[in-house]
C-alpha cells in the first residue's frame, strides 16, 4: 500500500517525524503530527474510515497541544504545547482469540504494555486502577479505549496522555476532588532527545500490543507487580457517592479490582468505579 505521513509544522521535530513516517509505512499505518488539535481521538474518529479505505493498516495522530481531549466519562483534557505526549490510534478489532467474556480488557493491558515500556526507560510508574498512569503516587499520565465502527468493520480508538511536566492547572477528579499530577521529565535533563525516543516506543509498544490479541491474558498476568494500590487503603466511589472502604488486592484477570472492606468482606469492582486514597 502507499499510505502517506503528514507533517504539521513539526512541533516534535524533523528527526521524530521521519522516524515515525518511516515506522508507519513499514507497518502499513499512516501518521499524522499537527501542532494543534482539538483532540487526537476526535481526529481519528473524522479520518480513520477513509484512511482504511485507502489501505491502512491502522493510523496513528500525534499533537503538540489538544484544546479539547477528552478523559474517562467525558471529562475534559486540556493539554498545553510542548507539555507532553498526546496522541490516539485507530486499529481495527482483530478476530478474538478467545470467547469475548474471557478475553482480558485492552484497557488494562495496554497500560501494562505502557508502564513496561517507560519501566525499560528507567522510569517507576504504576497502575492507578483503572486507566491512571501513576508516577511517586500523582497522575503522570491516562488513556482512554473505545470500540467504534459498523459490525463488520470495528476499530479499536485509543487514546494516550503522558506529561512531560506537572500540569499548571488544578486537575480535578470525577467526585471533585483536586488530583495531585505531575511530569515525567521533570528534573530529567536531555528532556528533547529523551522525549522523542520515549515517543517512538511508546507508540511502537502500542501499536504491537493492540495488534497482538493472541498476548492480551499473558499480559494481563504481569499486572499486578504494577498495581500502585495493591495492599492500600482506598475509597471506592460511584459518581459523587462514597460506595465503599477498605484494602486494594490484586486485580483480576477479567480486569476488575478486588478490595478487601473493614468488615472482611471481599468484593471485585469493576470499571464504572472511580478509587481514591484517603485524605
Amino acid at each position: 500500500m502507499s499510505a502517506v505521513s503528514k507533517i504539521d509544522n513539526r512541533p516534535y521535530g524533523v528527526e521524530f517525524s521521519a522516524q515515525l513516517a518511516a515506522f508507519s509505512l513499514d507497518a502499513g499505518g499512516v501518521s499524522v503530527v499537527l501542532d494543534q488539535v482539538d483532540s487526537t481521538s476526535e481526529y481519528l474518529r473524522a479520518h480513520w474510515l477513509a484512511q482504511a479505505n485507502a489501505g491502512a493498516a491502522w493510523s496513528v495522530c500525534v499533537a503538540q497541544a489538544q484544546t479539547a481531549g477528552r478523559g474517562r466519562h467525558g471529562h475534559a483534557w486540556h493539554s498545553a504545547a510542548g507539555a507532553g505526549l498526546w496522541f490516539s490510534l485507530a486499529v481495527p478489532v482483530a478476530a478474538p482469540v478467545s470467547a469475548p467474556q474471557e478475553q482480558p480488557p485492552l484497557s488494562l493491558v495496554l497500560a501494562v504494555a505502557l508502564i513496561q515500556c517507560l519501566r525499560s526507560f528507567g522510569f517507576d510508574v504504576t497502575l492507578k486502577w483503572p486507566n491512571d498512569l501513576w508516577l511517586r503516587d500523582k497522575k503522570v499520565g491516562g488513556l482512554l479505549i473505545e470500540q467504534l465502527g459498523r459490525a463488520d468493520a470495528r476499530y479499536w480508538l485509543a487514546g494516550v496522555g503522558l506529561n512531560w511536566q506537572t500540569p499548571t492547572g488544578v486537575l480535578v477528579d470525577k467526585i471533585g476532588a483536586h488530583a495531585a499530577a505531575t511530569g515525567l521529565l521533570e528534573g530529567v535533563e536531555e528532556k528533547g532527545c529523551l522525549r522523542e525516543r520515549l515517543s517512538m516506543a511508546l507508540i511502537a509498544a502500542s501499536v504491537a500490543c493492540i495488534q497482538s490479541p493472541q498476548t492480551w491474558a499473558e499480559k494481563m498476568s504481569e499486572i499486578n507487580p504494577i498495581n500502585g494500590l495493591s495492599g492500600r487503603k482506598i475509597q471506592v466511589w460511584d459518581s459523587a457517592r462514597l460506595h465503599k472502604e477498605g484494602t486494594a488486592g490484586d486485580i483480576l484477570p477479567n480486569g476488575t479490582l478486588t478490595v478487601v472492606t473493614h468488615e472482611g468482606g471481599v468484593h471485585a469492582i469493576g470499571g464504572a468505579f472511580s478509587v481514591r486514597l484517603p485524605a
